[in-house]
């Protein structure tokens, strides 16, 4: 059985700087690289791991910016230490074999969709390592998403399409009109006022999407959400267009990327990040060689 990885970077990056002490050599801080290496080491060594390819944002979306001008625009400037960092963790995965993937002005969430859609074929199964809920939406046949865990024995929980229910009160195709209704604060889209996740599930699980609610709003109840339904008909489509990922992107590649011992070595010598020779000894230097 093959798997293909799809990790979120910044993601994992943000996760492990704020999970890790600050740790610094000469001044210079290493503890989202430490923890992202060894994550992505450890991803890379699980038994029938094919491939892993990581993604990064390179600018925000300017369709979603068009759309609403305060998309994303509550959160605050990335930290120093966490921007100082991010090259460094890419050359770690290059160094690794692992794919890195970004273009400019498309976000990472739609370069991962767009990914999994193309190559998931080519796989048993395809893992999208991240929390960020908005990756509900892809789970598929063969496509899970992976919660990051601190757990020494797994790398994270895998939610199928059931796990998904568990999670939310609805199924992956019914994720886009969930946070269309209820919004999404960390992409600072506002959701419909007073419907919150347990009346959202509810009326999907009822009425199964939002044209079908759209079209029956009489039917709606508590009754005083007809109105509300009725006065914001346009910010519930503006929220789909928002919310719902680009499976479309075509120029991304399954690359092939030869891991570099020597590279790797001189990377962990420089941060003098030496927890790290460890996960070199385990490492076996090659990523299943999907092109053979």
């Amino acid at each position: 059985m093959s798997k293909c990885f799809l990790v979120d970077g910044l993601n994992l990056i943000f996760r492990c700087f704020y999970g890790i002490p600050l740790l610094n050599n000469q001044s210079f801080p290493t503890n989202a690289i430490l923890g992202t290496v060894k994550i992505l080491s450890k991803i890379i060594h699980l038994k029938d791991s094919a491939h892993v390819a990581v993604f990064f944002d390179k600018g925000r979306d300017p369709k979603r910016q068009l759309l609403l001008p305060e998309y994303k625009a509550n959160r605050i400037e990335m930290p120093d230490p966490v921007k100082i960092q991010i090259p460094i963790v890419k050359e770690f995965a290059y160094a690794l074999g692992c794919t890195v993937i970004e273009r400019s002005g498309v976000e990472a969430d739609d370069l991962i969709a767009s990914f999994a859609k193309k190559y998931g074929s080519q796989f048993d199964e395809v893992l999208i390592f991240s929390t960020d809920k908005d990756f509900a939406q892809c789970i598929d046949n063969n496509i899970y998403q992976m919660i990051p865990e601190n757990n020494r024995d797994s790398i994270g929980n895998r939610l199928d399409r059931n796990g998904i229910f568990e999670k939310f009160g609805v199924y992956p195709k019914q994720i886009v009109d969930y946070l269309t209704l209820i919004g999404d604060q960390a992409d600072n889209i506002p959701g419909i006022r007073g419907v919150g996740p347990k009346t959202a599930g509810l009326w999907l699980r009822e009425f199964g999407n939002i044209e079908t609610i759209l079209s029956q709003i009489s039917l709606i109840k508590p009754v005083r959400f007809q109105s509300i339904l009725n006065e914001n008909t346009e910010i519930i489509h503006r929220n789909r267009q928002l919310i719902t990922l680009d499976c479309n992107i075509n120029d991304i590649y399954l690359e092939k990327n030869t891991p570099d011992e020597q590279a790797y070595d001189r990377l962990i010598e420089s941060y003098q990040l030496i927890s790290l020779r460890k996960k070199r000894e385990e490492l076996q230097w090659i990523q299943k060689d999907l092109f053979l």
